[in-house]
């Protein structure tokens, strides 16, 4: 009895020591990750209040001859700024294997950032630029990670990435593409930063799932980093993401997502493309919609999805003094919209054939949806 007993204390204790050796682990793990979230925090608020000595030029776009306005007040548009201090300054301050591919994303991120933010700052670069800065940061993302897409999960069509310049082409393509549709979603408050919070918080779940911690924490420092900026962009608009920043963490996302599919054969590529569902979705349906009545693919006009629901809000009584809280209350209506196919991605994300039909299914009921809308004005 006594021996069970003694038995007993030493396995408790050895339980107990062993969760406190775990804890520090995970603690000493997540060092410094708070200070992105800190960071990103700060400096957004300190772009905004010094907006007297830049708005003239951070707060491009907010013109009459804005076609996809949907803002009243002179705002800035450069809180790519912010994500990026956030994220630089969790690198630095972390301590642990994640920090090396880290750097690698940010450092590789750097020209397609640039380019947006000088576009933010009024100097009317012309997306061809643009995406030809996203195509050269998917080079050095290639190049640092030594990481390309190997698959896509499509029947005789994977046999082709057994070619490493097509598979290094179709990269370079999609994450350019990606990074693009992070931009072409950004019109109302929260709503890029919003569906950037909602992948890396998925990606993270998927990655924890299968037992990736590398694109766990990489999915951390990111998710943190954009809420910083999401707590003062939304509801209130203080601060935008711009151009800059839409770039920026459509391509980190974008390379962290294909990190995760690379060091995990049982993820299959469509429950990425799940997750990516609506920047992607809206962006290819915009590219149609376009070619479909003889436009430039680039040429901007008000029929995205988002500004549709805001149209449509910002005709409702209660809202027509009120453009911000019309801006805002569009985005939680659309919350629903990106979110329900990322759950369905973890239900999904080893399995090729329902996830395929379920992004299929979501696709004609995102069409649908959008013609409803469109029939209503």
């Amino acid at each position: 009895m006594q021996r069970k007993a003694k038995k007993c204390l030493f396995t408790l204790c050895l339980n107990n020591w062993l969760k406190t050796v775990e804890l520090k682990s995970i603690t000493h793990l997540l060092s410094g990750y708070d200070n992105a979230l800190f960071a990103s925090f700060i400096v957004s608020i300190l772009i905004i209040v010094s907006g007297r000595m830049h708005l003239r030029y951070s707060s491009r776009g907010q013109g009459d001859l804005e076609v996809q306005k949907s803002h009243e007040d002179p705002t800035p548009r450069i809180g790519g700024l912010a994500i990026l201090a956030g994220c630089a300054y969790g690198w630095y301050e972390i301590e642990n294997f994640s920090a090396k591919y880290l750097g690698y994303i940010l450092i590789s991120g750097v020209p397609v950032l640039i380019l947006g933010l000088l576009d933010d700052l009024y100097f009317h670069v012309r997306p061809l630029y643009r995406l030809l800065g996203a195509s050269i940061s998917s080079i050095f993302a290639i190049f640092l990670l030594d990481t390309w897409l190997t698959r896509v999960d499509v029947l005789f069509v994977d046999q082709l990435f057994l070619l490493s310049p097509f598979a290094i082409f179709f990269t370079i393509f999609a994450t350019t593409g990606v990074s693009h549709a992070f931009n072409l979603i950004d019109g109302l408050n929260g709503l890029s930063l919003g569906i950037s919070l909602s992948t890396s918080f998925f990606l993270t779940v998927v990655a924890w799932i299968t037992a990736d911690a590398l694109v766990v924490l990489l999915c951390l420092i990111f998710f943190l980093s954009t809420l910083g900026l999401f707590l003062l962009n939304f509801p209130w608009g203080k601060i935008f993401l711009g151009d800059g920043g839409a770039y920026f963490q459509g391509h980190c996302l974008s390379w962290i997502a294909i990190l995760l599919l690379a060091r995990n054969p049982d993820i299959t590529a469509w429950a990425i493309l799940l997750i990516f569902f609506w920047p992607v979705v809206e962006t290819l349906f915009s590219i149609y919609r376009r070619v479909y009545k003889n436009k430039s693919a680039s040429t901007a006009d008000r029929e995205h999805f988002h500004q549709l629901v805001f149209d449509k809000i910002r005709r409702l009584k209660i809202f027509q003094n009120s453009s911000n809280f019309a801006n805002s209350f569009s985005t939680l209506l659309i919350l629903p919209l990106f979110t329900v196919p990322n759950l369905l991605a973890l239900i999904f994300y080893n399995n090729i054939e329902n996830a395929a039909i379920t992004f299929f299914g979501l696709l004609c009921l995102y069409v649908f949806a959008y013609h409803r809308m469109k029939a209503s004005f």
